[in-house]
């Protein structure tokens, strides 16, 4: 029981005590399981406060506390942050790799190498015995090189897909917008009618594919001579197809593609254009030259797998564990560097030079882990983070 100072009972509580050093910030620490009404837990935290012993953690605070006492790097702190953050199931299982030191590995394997080559090169200018030619650092240089950039892959959509990729179905009036929108989701979502112009506002569902979760937006159809609410509603278009990482242009397969809809389809991250309506159709429909084309009948379900499969190839879901800008930066940086190594040795420069751009790859690759990082990105990092993480 968790009682006042009179003796009232406040709540009827677990209490779990947690040794350090295997505790999650290595320290001795207690944990405690009250009912979860606020105003239970404001008063047993007023209770706790009241005894000078404690005081109420920081943003982060926890996780900081176990990043200095090494339980984790700094890589696997913003993990923390990202798993508690994601929105999307793709983007929980790239924070748990990150968490379970997935990037944390090649981190440390690069340093590694990197240190070993800075070692022998200042032993080269210790001693007479040490020598060391240039080639030879260019052959160990240049796997780093390819280790890099592979794990940078395509930092950007794995951010994306991190998120959820946000995807924006729209066209012309009455060309299918809601029927594809419908079909994809696999219940009726939108209003689906005849007259054009039944869509005046921009509709939102998530769905995961194959791993990948996608944002639908539904929009209003594109015209120029809209007006009053539909004008509206197209305005609110344009702005979700500038903010879309993918834009599914439907296209009434009987009209084909007007010259003046090209303009649009190159406004989102990724465009596939869908020609629906293919069983009106005697001929099939012309694919779009430019970009991926898939035929589908909204209103029959046909090709609907097939543009769904299209939609995750834009988006492979591989397994690069880099999708958080600041490793990314950080290791184009450590690639530029080490290019800049490679680059200076068949330039003839002596080995100190070289030895400059190694320990600038190895400086970004510490702020990476969090051993060279200046406090205000700590801070930086862990003010992102909720109260009681």
């Amino acid at each position: 029981m968790i009682r006042e100072p009179r003796g009232g009972v406040v709540d009827q509580a677990m209490i779990v005590f947690h040794p350090g050093p295997g505790s999650y910030t290595g320290e001795d620490l207690a944990e405690i399981g009250c009912h979860g009404n606020p105003l239970v837990v404001d008063r047993i935290l007023g209770l706790l406060s009241s005894t000078g012993l404690c005081r109420p953690a920081q943003k982060g605070e926890f996780t900081r506390r176990a990043f200095l006492h090494g339980k984790m790097d700094l890589m696997q702190a913003e993990a923390v942050a990202a798993l508690i953050d994601a929105t999307s199931a793709a983007g929980c299982e790239m924070a748990r790799s990150l968490l379970q030191g997935g990037l944390s590995g090649h981190v440390r394997s690069l340093q590694d190498a990197i240190t070993g080559i800075i070692a022998d090169i200042e032993a080269s200018f210790i001693t007479e015995d040490e020598s060391l030619e240039p080639a030879g650092v260019t052959g160990r240089i240049l796997p780093l090189c390819t280790a890099v950039h592979g794990l940078l892959g395509d930092a950007r959509a794995r951010a994306r897909i991190y998120e959820g990729i946000v995807t924006t179905i729209a066209g012309l009036p009455n060309a299918g917008k809601s029927s594809l929108f419908n079909a994809i989701l696999g219940y009726d979502r939108a209003i689906v009618h005849h007259e054009e112009g039944t869509t005046r506002d921009v509709l939102r569902e998530h769905l995961r594919l194959d791993g990948v979760d996608f944002i639908f937006h539904d929009t209003a159809g594109i015209r120029q001579s809209a007006s009053g609410p539909e004008q509206l509603g197209v305005e609110k278009t344009l702005h979700a197809l500038r903010a879309s990482d993918l834009l599914l242009y439907v296209v009434d397969a009987r009209q084909g593609m007007q010259p003046h809809e090209h303009r649009w389809l190159d406004l989102a991250g990724k465009t596939i254009v869908v020609m629906n309506k293919i069983d009106l159709v005697a001929g099939g429909a012309a694919p779009d030259t430019v970009h991926t084309t898939v035929p589908v009948s909204a209103k029959h379900g046909t090709g609907i797998r097939d543009l769904m499969s299209a939609m995750t190839r834009a988006f492979p879901h591989d397994d690069t564990p880099v999708f958080m800008e600041r490793h990314a930066s950080l290791l184009e940086k450590t690639g530029g560097s080490l290019d800049s190594c490679r680059k200076a040795i068949e330039e003839g420069l002596t080995l100190d030079a070289i030895a400059i751009d190694l320990r600038q790859a190895a400086g970004y690759l510490s702020r990476m882990t969090g051993e060279s990082a200046e406090e205000d990105i700590l801070e930086k990092v862990f003010s992102r983070f909720c109260i009681g993480k």
